[in-house]
């Protein structure tokens, strides 16, 4: 998703009951509740170091892993591919039981060497260098329009200013495995884990303070003791500054991994992608990087449908979620997505919370994050890829690009065993390669997919398997309606209520006369469709719907 919505779901958060937050002078909330944080780096001690860097939960969330500590080199982990991991299963034997590679990627130990690249990536942002005016002008671009009439030319302008104005933005552009699924949610089990570690830390102090005889198990809270000893640097008001940066550290590192975390959620960052992320690249170069592009664009763009596969006490009647990406997030079939994301971030701060309270840590398969957490619904219908990497190991790409068919769950998964028995081409040299880019890109007017909408026929035969396959299952909710049409998502911010005893401004009623009022203007009552506004077009559009339920 795109640096705005990051930054509006970490905004989004809220702490109500945190209590042990109060006094904390690195941490300060504002008027809407939106929680602001004086980042804290590390010291070649290992101790928390004040940076002067104060940014709000979202901006924290917005600017990790794409700005700052994101790029190719900076958290890649040893990950093996979902087509390895499916057919050589036997080369990843556990102790435990694992039916997927997410599962595997959850329960898996956590390495030192992991933990180590997180931080490191995680201080590409906390630490001196950094100002808020780096910020700042990477906010200022994202949301210039310097070219009004044409989105696509605008987006060119921005990033030539991103490569003028933001340093190492070139390395910014090659986004490792970590940003996609399955693999980002690896990134947030260390990101959590190594939270969770400061969290606890901070509570031990707060128990030493209290208790100057407390023991602990902690070796690291032992040794952190040991050193602030010969350091003469036992105060209680030593201690209870600790107390508070250790609090401040924890929750800058949970913001850090939710960047990734929220990745999860974005249709374009997703299985569908999978393995051609390093895949088209790798057989291609720049050509198969470009491509790779072009598969997430179109899937953000087109949505998929998505279940809950780490929930550890899954409904079988939870019906599939539509999830969008990129600059459709707080669009209105994103809208149920979109609210398991805010929880799904929310029920993984409460951890923290948790722990900062005195709880134990919990185990990496309980994590609070890991039940909303999406991933493709095999048993529901999804489009027909632009490209995909056959059960061969083989790439294929959709050989009409410009119509994209819904597939049966069957349908779409006889497609990856056999792509050119489905409309797949298989692609074999970079001269094919650079004729697609040509196609998708320069002349995307004509090659750009869209979904073909099915027949009557097809949409039975669709629904028919998915009521063998998901008995019981609960249809798609609608997101909330009014008269006009979908309501947006709704923001974190409070919405202000209109008082029945106040007057309304006059801006206000003249807008409800004219829209509402006797002589408000009336279409007559055989106008086509297509020749109202799109607001005209919503309001009959529903009102049509309506009459029919009727």
């Amino acid at each position: 998703m795109d640096t705005q919505e990051h930054t509006e779901l970490g905004n989004a958060l809220r702490f109500i009951g945190w209590d042990e937050l109060k006094g904390n002078p690195y941490i300060s909330f504002d008027e809407q509740g939106t929680m602001h944080l004086n980042l804290q780096g590390i010291a070649e001690n290992g101790l928390p170091q004040h940076i002067d860097l104060i940014l709000s939960a979202g901006e924290v969330v917005g600017m990790s892993g794409d700005y700052f500590g994101g790029g190719e080199t900076d958290l890649k982990l040893d990950l093996p591919s979902k087509h390895d991991f499916t057919h050589n299963r036997q080369s990843y034997e556990t102790d435990y039981s694992c039916e997927n590679l997410g599962e595997y990627l959850i329960n898996e130990p956590i390495t030192e060497s992991e933990m180590q690249k997180l931080i490191e990536s995680y201080l590409k942002l906390a630490n001196p260098s950094v100002q808020k005016s780096e910020i700042d002008t990477i906010y200022a671009i994202n949301g210039a329009n310097y070219i009004p009439f044409s989105s696509t030319l605008n987006g060119y302008v921005q990033q030539l200013m991103f490569a003028l104005r933001v340093k190492n933005y070139g390395e910014i552009l090659n986004r490792n495995l970590s940003h996609f699924t399955p693999w980002s949610v690896r990134v947030y089990i260390l990101g959590h884990s190594i939270a969770l570690k400061y969290a606890r830390m901070s509570y031990e102090l707060k128990r030493l303070i209290e208790d100057e005889h407390y023991t602990s198990n902690n070796e690291e809270f032992n040794t952190l003791i040991a050193t602030l000893k010969q350091s003469n640097e036992l105060s209680k008001d030593k201690l209870q500054d600790l107390v508070y940066r250790y609090q401040a550290l924890a929750l800058g590192m949970e913001l850090f991994c939710f960047h990734y975390y929220s990745d999860h959620y974005a249709a374009g960052h997703g299985a569908l992608v999978g393995d051609l992320r390093e895949e088209l690249p790798a057989r291609f170069g720049l050509l198969g990087g470009i491509l790779v592009n072009s598969v997430h664009d179109e899937l953000n763009r087109v949505t998929v449908y998505t279940k809950k596969p780490y929930d550890p006490t899954p409904d079988i009647t939870d019906p599939p979620v539509e999830a969008g990406g990129d600059g459709d997030f707080n669009s209105a079939k994103n809208y149920y997505n979109r609210l398991a994301c805010i929880a799904g971030m929310q029920e993984s701060m409460q951890d923290l919370h948790n722990v900062f309270l005195g709880h134990d840590i919990p185990k990496q398969a309980k994590y609070g994050g890991l039940e909303k957490l999406p991933d493709i619904d095999v048993n529901y219908r999804q489009p027909q890829p632009l490209f995909l990497l056959g059960d061969d190991n083989k790439i294929y790409y959709r050989t009409n690009l410009s119509k994209i068919r819904i597939l049966a769950p069957s349908e779409f998964q006889e497609t990856y065993r056999s792509p050119t028995r489905h409309g797949y081409t298989e692609l074999t040299n970079s001269f094919m390669a650079f004729i697609l880019v040509i196609m998708l890109r320069v002349f995307s007017y004509f090659y750009e997919g869209q979904l073909q909408p099915l027949t009557e026929g097809e949409l039975r035969r669709i629904e028919f398997e998915e009521a063998l396959l998901n008995p019981g299952r609960k249809p798609i909710p609608q997101p909330p309606v009014v008269e006009t049409g979908v309501q947006p998502v709704p923001e974190a911010e409070p919405v202000s209520l209109l008082h029945w005893q106040e007057p309304a401004s006059k801006e206000t009623m003249f807008k409800g006369l004219n829209r509402n009022g006797f002589l408000a203007p009336k279409s007559p009552p055989n106008t086509p469709v297509s020749a109202l506004s799109e607001e005209e077009q919503e309001e009959k559009t529903f009102t049509s719907a309506s009459a029919a339920a009727a």
